[in-house]
């Protein structure tokens, strides 16, 4: 035991406060003192068994933490002490809010359902409309490429032809009636026609001559104007269905796209609510929580005690949160949280004994089976303070034992034993800023002699320089004694 320990147990053996750790006093006889009146002991050398004290919670090694899955209030709760067995219904939660969801999502994916189905046939009549819109456009290209080569290949040749024919007939007639013109005129010099004859004669050639230049017109007509606007416009049409053709695909294809786009939207937002209301069924399978194994009801962690009080009928709990314990009751241990500076001298395998208070003056054998390496610093239950401490956990072992997990226990942790050295009652010295001292009684004489103290238990201190086998120490300081003040016996100093 170092001396910072030591001088915690000097002082709360004064009434200064309470220490961190206690220690065991595996003798008998020997820790009386050897007057009569007991305020003195002997300087003697023995043998001195050293043991860490502390106080746990006892748990089992393998408890079943049945942890609840979502967040809502508790219905109806098991009691705690209750024996169950595997399925027994342990924990109901409030599910009519759950269940009110559930029923909205069913609504919700039977309408999107409907939506589906629409926007999809939708799609199927998009796709019949873009196919004729588009054969439409084709035809209506084909038509025109065609009436545009008509046009060059047969139209207007034809029309050419005719024209040049009816110019070359109306040549025709002004020779032929040119002809009966100077006929009718010999004839009337002989007066075998008359001069209406004549001018009758004249007049067709006139209408022959006025035939002639019109079909000249028509034909000059036919090839500046009407054969260049012809195909001017037969050549437009064939471009303006080649664009309506485009753009009926890019119609159709914008159309499509959007009624797939609707179908999709649909089909996403119908996999996402199918998937909220399959997740809200699991959740609602999970509002009645069932005993996964047999065991004894205990309500919470027994590690996190402070959240116990939530778990009650009407309280709101959350996901993860641990509601009950199953114990097992076969595997039980005692979980320490031991100070930093005594951590470094527990080892795993070290033997250790263990004493519930719920079963008085029952011991059990037990070992060290677990040890942190990382501190829990400032937790609130230590009152948020800097002292760092580790979890050390104490296994029992096969004994047949009727223990409850979170119930307190004493565990005693045999840490080493020195051999044949020299020792005094650990109330024979006394500590006072930073040094140690005992008090020498050598018949009426007292002096203070400065000790070296070494390792300890909570009756006796060894002594590593400052004392000799056989020496006469007071059991208490004669200098704060009640009383000291009136002391007969003189008290001298020694370094």
């Amino acid at each position: 035991m170092n001396k910072m320990l030591l001088a915690l147990g000097l002082a709360a053996l004064a009434g200064g406060g309470v220490a961190t750790v206690s220690w065991l006093d595996p003798f008998e006889s020997e820790s009386a003192p050897e007057d009569g009146d007991g305020t003195t002991a002997v300087v003697k050398r023995q043998d001195l068994m050293i043991t860490l004290t502390e106080k746990g919670t006892l748990k089992t090694r393998n408890a079943t933490m049945i942890r609840a899955e979502t967040s809502a209030k508790i219905e109806w709760l098991v009691d705690e002490g209750v024996n169950v067995k595997q399925h027994d219904e342990l924990v109901e939660l409030d599910k009519k809010e759950t269940e009110d969801r559930l029923e909205q999502y069913q609504n919700q994916v039977t309408q999107l359902e409907a939506e589906l189905k629409s926007a999809e046939t939708e799609e199927v009549i998009q796709q019949g409309q873009n196919k004729t819109d588009v054969e439409k456009a084709e035809l209506g290209l084909k038509i025109a490429t065609v009436e545009l080569e008509k046009l060059v290949q047969s139209d207007l040749p034809a029309d050419e032809r005719k024209l040049r024919l009816s110019i070359d007939e109306a040549e025709t007639a002004v020779r032929r009636e040119k002809d009966k013109v100077a006929a009718y005129e010999e004839l009337r010099k002989e007066d075998f026609v008359t001069e209406n004859d004549l001018q009758e004669a004249r007049l067709r050639l006139r209408k022959a001559e006025n035939d002639l230049e019109t079909a000249r017109i028509d034909l000059k007509s036919f090839v500046e104007y009407t054969r260049p606007l012809d195909l001017e416009k037969k050549q437009a049409a064939v471009t303006e269905a080649e664009r309506g053709l485009a753009q009926a695909r890019q119609r159709a294809e914008a159309q499509l796209a959007a009624k797939q786009a609707q179908v999709q939207q649909k089909r996403v937002s119908l996999d996402r609510m199918k998937k909220q209301l399959e997740k809200t069924k699991e959740t609602l399978s999970k509002m009645t929580i069932v005993a996964p194994t047999d065991g004894t009801v205990l309500y919470g962690d027994p590690d996190q005690p402070w959240n116990n009080e939530n778990i009650k009928v009407g309280s709101q709990i959350w996901q993860n949160m641990v509601l009950i314990t199953l114990p097992d009751p076969s595997e039980m241990a005692v979980s320490l949280q031991i100070h930093e500076a005594d951590i470094s001298k527990l080892k795993k395998g070290m033997p250790a004994f263990v004493s519930a208070e719920v079963l008085k003056g029952q011991t059990f054998e037990c070992e060290i089976i677990k040890i942190d390496q990382v501190a829990n610093a400032g937790r609130r239950w230590w009152g948020g303070d800097d002292v760092k401490r580790f979890t050390v956990q104490i296994g029992l072992k096969g004994q047949d034992k009727d223990l409850k997990g979170g119930t307190s226990a004493q565990v005693e942790i045999k840490i080493g034993e020195v051999k044949d050295v020299l020792s005094v009652p650990i109330q024979a010295v006394s500590a006072k800023e930073g040094s140690f001292f005992c008090y020498r009684q050598d018949g009426a004489k007292v002096e203070r002699i400065s000790v070296e103290p070494g390792a300890s238990n909570d009756a006796f201190v060894e002594i590593k320089s400052g004392l000799s086998e056989g020496d006469r120490v007071l059991l208490h300081d004669p200098e704060i004694a009640p009383g000291a003040a009136q002391a007969e016996t003189p008290v001298t100093s020694k370094p």
